[in-house]
């Protein structure tokens, strides 16, 4: 019975961020549409048709996100929102099919995608933004920063090592080399 509630409370939220988007979907439809339509067909449609979409959506963020991780591709923004965009009008086409009875003309169905396109570019911007954040630093990544503007790698590897004889030299080198790539830290310039 409980993951019935939680379904529902999902579903709750999930309707709840939809709204606005529900809401300029209908806007649209009843505006660029001649003729009068059922509302509650049309939310029916557009309901699958947000189920359908956010479904395969998943798929494609899936997708690029393993290329992102296991073949070290970075996938521009541009290709996830015009993936994204596909993926909304293959499934706006199925819902359609699906849905004889509501007939949209094709500036309306190309509006719906032009509002998903957008708002899917606001959402993707919004996630890369997240990722694009600076991390975290503890006490031991502040002190390798420091260490990394005044000495090579090598030696902020033993300088730690020698400080924090429990931590393994494996969790150094991680932290020296995340730390080296993710800041703006040169090492530096010894002369011969």
């Amino acid at each position: 019975m409980k993951a019935v509630t939680g379904l529902g409370w999902g579903a709750l939220i999930l309707t709840l961020i939809l709204a606005p988007l529900l809401a300029v979907d209908l806007i649209l439809i009843y505006l660029l549409e001649d003729t009068p339509f059922r509302i509650l067909s049309t939310l029916a449609m557009l309901g699958c048709f947000y189920l359908l979409s956010t479904i395969l959506s998943f798929f494609v963020d899936g997708l690029t996100g393993a290329l992102r991780s296991f073949g070290h591709v970075n996938v521009p923004r541009l290709l996830d929102t015009i993936l994204h965009g596909i993926v909304s009008g293959i499934s706006l086409y199925v819902v359609l099919t699906f849905f004889p009875s509501i007939d949209l003309s094709t500036f309306t169905v190309m509006a719906i995608l032009f509002v998903h396109l957008f708002s899917a570019s606001l959402w993707l911007n919004r996630e890369h933004s997240k990722e694009d954040a600076p991390l975290e630093l503890d006490s031991i990544d502040q002190q390798i920063v420091h260490l990394l503007r005044t000495e090579t790698t090598v030696s902020c590897v033993e300088r730690i090592q020698e400080e924090y004889p429990d931590l393994p030299k494996r969790d150094v080198l991680k932290r020296v080399k995340k730390i080296s790539q993710s800041t703006e830290v040169t090492e530096p310039f010894h002369g011969r």
